[in-house]
């Protein structure tokens, strides 16, 4: 069955979101890391994602790049980056449309759903390279924990 959610657009508008958010003094950091922590517990416990916590890297592999694809969002494992826990990819355009330096700050916070939603399924996540420090794309480490 095909998706009917445009998940393009909606992480975009999304992202619009957490901008307008983010400035809010004092209380948008927390909000927007709030949100998306929700976010990953809700779509880690949803009976419609089904989501799981994997105990091996190619199970991980295989269920992230699913869940991408089913977005939409273009990535690329790097070649010679796996290894028995872990793997390296690129992210080839913001699905939040993050792309300036002075959107670093909101970029990590909406990062915070991707964090804790691998955590959730038993990795770690660390964003290496990020567009918004000038990178022509983000790279990211998925490593089991």
């Amino acid at each position: 069955m095909e998706n009917p959610i445009d998940a393009t657009r909606l992480m975009t508008v999304l992202g619009k979101i957490y901008e307008r958010l983010y400035r809010i003094p004092v209380a948008g950091e927390t909000l927007v890391r709030g949100i998306n922590r929700g976010i990953a517990r809700a779509s880690f416990n949803s009976p419609v994602v089904r989501r799981k916590r994997h105990t091996d890297i190619q199970s991980l592999k295989a269920d992230f790049l699913r869940l991408l694809d089913m977005m939409k969002i273009p990535v690329e494992v790097i070649e010679g980056s796996e290894g028995p826990e872990r793997f390296e990819f690129y992210v080839l355009g913001c699905p939040y449309g993050f792309y300036r330096a002075d959107q670093q700050g909101v970029c990590d916070a909406a990062m915070d759903m991707d964090r804790l939603l691998f955590r959730l399924m038993g990795a770690e996540l660390t964003v290496q390279e990020a567009v918004v420090q000038g990178f022509p794309r983000c790279r990211i480490l998925m490593r089991l924990v």
